[in-house]
């Protein structure tokens, strides 16, 4: 199968994922704190350790279900895993500062952005 599609059916099949796991989390605990995206996060950072386990060190998955999982299934349900992996290996590789510039950047100016976002839409 052309990988744009393993990845196109896997970002779908993740993305139907994601909704069904926030909404039925939400349903569970309520909606006070956003404990459905937080489970989604938390649950793809998990999962993507699992996949990347098994696709680098032991080469159990073939690149092309490497490519369906972690870029379009996961990637569908959550690109916190994404940058929680990309973090992990920089750390892994020795490369401590920036593991630790890619953690406060993405939340931080994230965090910034979003607010900058909302406050450009209410100015104009």
């Amino acid at each position: 199968m052309p990988p744009i599609l393993l990845v196109f059916i896997g970002g779908g099949i993740g993305a139907l994922c994601r909704y069904g796991f926030s909404w039925f989390i939400t349903q569970f605990w309520g909606g006070g704190f956003p404990v459905g995206t937080l489970f989604v996060n938390l649950l793809g950072c998990f999962l993507i350790g699992i996949v990347y386990s098994l696709t680098q060190d032991s080469r159990i998955l073939s690149p092309s279900t490497r490519l369906f999982l972690m870029t379009g299934l996961l990637g569908g349900f959550t690109t916190f895993s994404s940058y929680g992996l990309e973090s992990v290996t920089l750390a892994l590789q020795g490369e401590p500062l920036p593991a630790l510039i890619n953690v406060m950047a993405n939340n931080m100016v994230g965090f910034a952005l979003v607010l900058a976002g909302i406050w450009m839409v209410k100015l104009f």
